[in-house]
């Protein structure tokens, strides 16, 4: 037996098709890290410099301004990360139909066919 058979719903819908509003509401909340996080943790570093400034001790602007660039590498390094995974489900999915699934998943905003809601009773 075909292991998508067994995961089609009682209308001959494919999981995809099912699954497509919680694929869109991981797809939001993976935007929302790749966009939120780098932002906020840039935004963090650059006050952290701005306190240490207003100090004016020598040894406080050295270490916010270390702190600035690791965050700002790891602000890079959450960005990337999801990206590359992203990437790497591009080449790893095939077929057309799951191709759109994981596109309402890592590609939201640009995906036509993801939705939150649907009406049940408009079938």
């Amino acid at each position: 037996m075909n292991f998508i058979y067994l995961l089609a719903t009682a209308d001959g819908d494919s999981i995809c098709a099912t699954l497509t509003p919680i694929m869109t509401l991981l797809g939001y909340v993976i935007f929302a890290i790749k966009v939120i996080v780098p932002v906020i943790l840039v935004i963090y570093g650059m006050i952290d410099l701005t306190k240490a400034i207003m100090e004016k001790e020598e040894t406080g602007i050295k270490k916010a301004q270390g702190l600035l660039i690791k965050r700002v590498i790891v602000a890079v390094c959450v960005y990337l990360v999801i990206t590359l995974v992203s990437l790497l489900m591009g080449l790893i999915v095939k077929n057309d139909e799951w191709k759109q699934c994981v596109g309402c998943a890592f590609n939201v905003t640009g995906t036509e066919g993801c939705t939150v809601v649907s009406n049940e009773w408009e079938r």
